[in-house]
């Protein structure tokens, strides 16, 4: 399920596809749906929903997916609307929420982490007709030292709980240094469609920051 140029136009859209018989939505405050959720089942996080996603997970039930965004508390950023970061994947029960797996990274300093909405994802790459959750995101800084773009990536792959793996391409902003990716531990042991995805996902983002 690709989110991508989602958000060329207005904030209102909505986007409802299905990918490997799984149902996703896509919404932002302007829909009537995002208010709905809200109203539903709350906001289990810090901040605002920048985006909220649902998926309908045949045998496995509804998941939400918030990325949320508050006021940095500690930025001394010169972006001046510096934000902390918040993400979870929620499962629904019985009107309420189980907490899968939560994410979050706070401005700090000369840093300011950013979503790249874009290339946040939920997809079944492996066929296994489990989710997996896409979150990519860049983090900004003031300074001339390489700055980290990651692509991690959730799954359970059949477990009780979810897991993280990571993959970062370091964007160097010198001419003496040059591009180079790391992959945690738990990334090499992914399928290899779930490391291709994350991989494409983050050759696609690099393009769009340089």
């Amino acid at each position: 399920m690709i989110f991508r140029k989602l958000l060329s136009g207005a904030a209102c859209i909505v986007s409802v596809v299905s990918f490997a018989q799984m149902r996703t939505g896509i919404y932002f405050s302007s829909d009537k749906k995002y208010k709905e959720i809200i109203e539903e089942v709350g906001n289990p996080l810090s901040g605002n929903p920048v985006m909220i996603v649902q998926s309908f997970v045949p045998d496995h039930g509804s998941y939400i997916w918030f990325l949320n965004e508050s006021k940095a508390k500690n930025s001394t950023y010169s972006g001046m609307d510096s934000k902390d970061l918040y993400s979870g994947v929620f499962l629904e029960d019985h009107g309420g929420l189980l907490p899968k797996i939560t994410f979050k990274d706070f401005a700090e300093g000369l840093a300011q982490p950013r979503y790249m909405i874009n290339f946040c994802e939920i997809g079944d790459a492996n066929k296994d007709g489990l989710p997996e959750f896409y979150l990519t995101y860049f983090e900004e800084s003031d300074g001339l030292d390489a700055k980290p773009l990651k692509v991690i990536v959730y799954t359970n792959l059949g477990e009780k709980t979810f897991s993280k793996s990571k993959i970062t391409g370091w964007i160097p902003f010198q001419e003496e240094e040059q591009y180079r990716e790391v992959k945690d531990e738990n990334f090499k042991l992914l399928p290899k469609e779930i490391r291709l995805k994350a991989e494409k996902l983050l050759k696609e983002a690099k393009k769009e920051i340089n």
